[in-house]
C-alpha cells in the first residue's frame, strides 16, 4: 500500500508533465557514446566519398536544424514537445551522421569528417542532459543558458562538417545548389502557366520580337554549359564543374526571365502560344536539372560505369528539347 502511494504520484507526474525517467536519458547517451566509438570501425563495403556526399550533407544539416530548434525552444509555443522529442531526434541524427561518415573510403576528407563528428558527440550528450534539467526546472535561467550555448555549438560543428564537404566537393555542391534553383524556376513557370490558362496572367502589350533573341540566346548558351559540365566530370575537376554549374544557373535564370517577359507581352487571349512557351521553358529547365544530377552521379566514376551513359543521354535530350524550343520561339 505504501509503495502504491509513493509510485502513483511519480507516474502521475510523468503522464501529466511529460517527464521521462532518468533511464531514458541514459539510454540515449549510451547510444551516442557507442555510436561515436564505432567511427573507426571498418564497414563491409566502403563507398567513394562523393557517393556519400549528399547523405553526409543532409545528416549534418539535420543536426544543425535540431540545434537551432533547441536554441529557440524557450520562446516557442511548442516548448514541451520540442524538449520531449529532442533526445530522440539528436540520437537518431547523430547515428545517421556517423553511419554516413563510416561508409566513406579512407581519405584526408574522411579523417576531417571523423574528427568533427567525434567531437560533436560531446555536445549532443550535453544537450540531452540539459533538456531533462530544463523540463524539470523550466524557469531555471542557468540551465536554459547552457542549453542555448551547447545547442549553438551543435549547429556550429555540424556546419563545420558541411564546410569540409564544400571544400572537398565544390563542384558537386554547386550542382546540388543549381538543381535547387531550377526547382524553384520550374515551379514559378508552372504557376504562370496556370494563370495563363485561367486568363488571369496580365499582358504588357510590348512587342514579342523584343524578347525573342533573349530566349533563343539563353537556350543556346545552355547547351554550351551542359558540355562544360560533362567535360568537368570527365576530367574529375571540381572547379571546372563548379564554374559550369554556376554558368548553367545564371543562364537558366536568364532564360526563365526572358520566357516570362515574352509570355506577358502576348495577348491575354493567346492562351495556346503562352502555354507553348512556358511549357518549352519548363522542359528545358528540367532537362538541365537532369544533366546536373547525372554529372554529380558520374563524377569520379570509372569510364565503364553506367552513370556515364545516363549523363551522355541527358545531354542529347537537352539538345533535342532546345532545338524544339527554338522552333517554337521562331514560330511566334
Amino acid at each position: 500500500m505504501m509503495l502504491h502511494l509513493v509510485l502513483f504520484p511519480l507516474m502521475f507526474t510523468y503522464m501529466v508533465v511529460g517527464l521521462m525517467p532518468d533511464e531514458y536519458f541514459r539510454q540515449k547517451i549510451e547510444i551516442i557514446t557507442e555510436t561515436r566509438d564505432s567511427l573507426s570501425e571498418p564497414v563491409d563495403a566502403a563507398m567513394p566519398f562523393l557517393d556519400q556526399y549528399e547523405a553526409i550533407w543532409n545528416s549534418a544539416k539535420t543536426l544543425s536544424l535540431i540545434g537551432m530548434d533547441a536554441i529557440g525552444a524557450r520562446n516557442s509555443d511548442d516548448v514541451t514537445k520540442i524538449l520531449k522529442d529532442l533526445p530522440e531526434r539528436i540520437t537518431t541524427a547523430y547515428q545517421a551522421s556517423v553511419e554516413n561518415v563510416r561508409k566513406c573510403e579512407e581519405s584526408n576528407t574522411k579523417e576531417a569528417l571523423k574528427d568533427a563528428t567525434y567531437n560533436l558527440a560531446v555536445f549532443c550528450i550535453s544537450v540531452i542532459n540539459i533538456s531533462r534539467d530544463v523540463r524539470v526546472k523550466p524557469n531555471d535561467a542557468n540551465s536554459w543558458r547552457l542549453m542555448h550555448d551547447h545547442a549553438k555549438t551543435i549547429s556550429e560543428v555540424a556546419n563545420s562538417i558541411r564546410q569540409v564537404l564544400i571544400q572537398s566537393g565544390s563542384g558537386i555542391q554547386a550542382c546540388i545548389e543549381t538543381i535547387g534553383t531550377i526547382a524553384r524556376i520550374t515551379e514559378n513557370l508552372e504557376t504562370m502557366q496556370m494563370l495563363a490558362r485561367d486568363g488571369t496572367l496580365e499582358s504588357t502589350g510590348d512587342p514579342f520580337p523584343n524578347h525573342r533573341e533573349d530566349m533563343s540566346g539563353a537556350a543556346k548558351r545552355l547547351v554550351g554549359a551542359a558540355r562544360l559540365l560533362v567535360n568537368g566530370a570527365i576530367s574529375s575537376n571540381q572547379e571546372q564543374v563548379k564554374d559550369a554549374a554556376m554558368t548553367a544557373e545564371k543562364t537558366i535564370s536568364d532564360l526563365a526571365n526572358a520566357v516570362k517577359s515574352g509570355v506577358i507581352s502576348l495577348s491575354i487571349d493567346d492562351v495556346g502560344t503562352r502555354s507553348l512557351l512556358l511549357n518549352g521553358g519548363t522542359d528545358v529547365a528540367k532537362a538541365l536539372s537532369n544533366i546536373l544530377e547525372f554529372t554529380k552521379n558520374a563524377f569520379g566514376k570509372s569510364p565503364n560505369d553506367a552513370s556515364w551513359d545516363k549523363l551522355y543521354s541527358s545531354v542529347k535530350e537537352l539538345v533535342n528539347i532546345v532545338r524544339s524550343f527554338l522552333e517554337t520561339i521562331e514560330s511566334v
